[in-house]
Formats: structure tokens, sequence, C-alpha cells
């Protein structure tokens, strides 16, 4: 019986230490009363992580999509589509400034065209 006891508070040490860890040195102590405190100090260390993935992800994104829409509808009508929308609203100006062809909108246009070569010569 003894023996358990002190595997169990063996255990119960290993997984308080690696949470203290992962806390920052923060950990909490049950005394044999049942009061619960907290040991350490907190970080004061405030930690704000920015998106740069997800940013990262979303400019792609909108960037195939671009790119799919010019080699679909053309450059003329997308270019037509994108003044009308220059010439609209407030919301549509900001929706039109985005969609405005770029370079790498561009690139991704030729891209999709070596595609879909590539895909009809297969076919053939």
């Amino acid at each position: 019986m003894v023996n358990e006891t002190e595997q169990f508070q063996s255990r119960l040490h290993r997984i308080q230490r690696t949470r203290r860890r992962k806390r920052g040195g923060m950990g909490f102590v049950v005394h044999p009363d049942g009061v619960v405190t907290a040991i350490g100090q907190p970080s004061s260390r405030l930690r704000f992580a920015f998106p740069l993935k997800g940013l990262m992800l979303a400019l792609f994104i909108v960037a195939a999509v671009k790119s799919y829409l010019i080699w679909f509808l053309g450059v003329d009508i997308y270019t037509l589509e994108v003044q009308s929308l220059l010439s609209g609203s407030s919301f549509e100006q900001i929706a039109g400034i985005i969609l405005l062809p770029d370079a790498m909108t561009l690139w991704g246009v030729d891209r999709i065209d070596e595609i879909n070569a590539l895909v009809a010569s297969g076919l053939r």
C-alpha cells in the first residue's frame, strides 16, 4: 500500500512538473487539508501571436481566385467589370481596388494557361 502511494505521488509530481513547464513556472499544490494553492510566479510576458500563416494563405487564395477569374473571363471582360466596380459605391470601390490585376495574378493566369494546354494536349 505504501509503495502504491509513493508511485502515485511520484507520478503526480511528474505531471505537475510538466504542467509547470508549460505554464511558465506556475503550478498548484494540494495540501493535506484539501486547500489548493498556487506556487511559482506567473509569466508576466504577454504573447500576442499574429496569424501570419493565415494571412499568407488568405493572400494566396485571393490571388488564385483572381487568376482564375481573369483566365476564365478574359482580360478585357475582367477589366471592364473591375472598372464598373471602381465607379460604384465605396464598398464596390474597395472591392475593385482589391480585384485589380497585379503581377502575381497575371503570373497565375500564365500558369493556368500552361496547365490548360497540358490537359488539352493529353486529352487528344
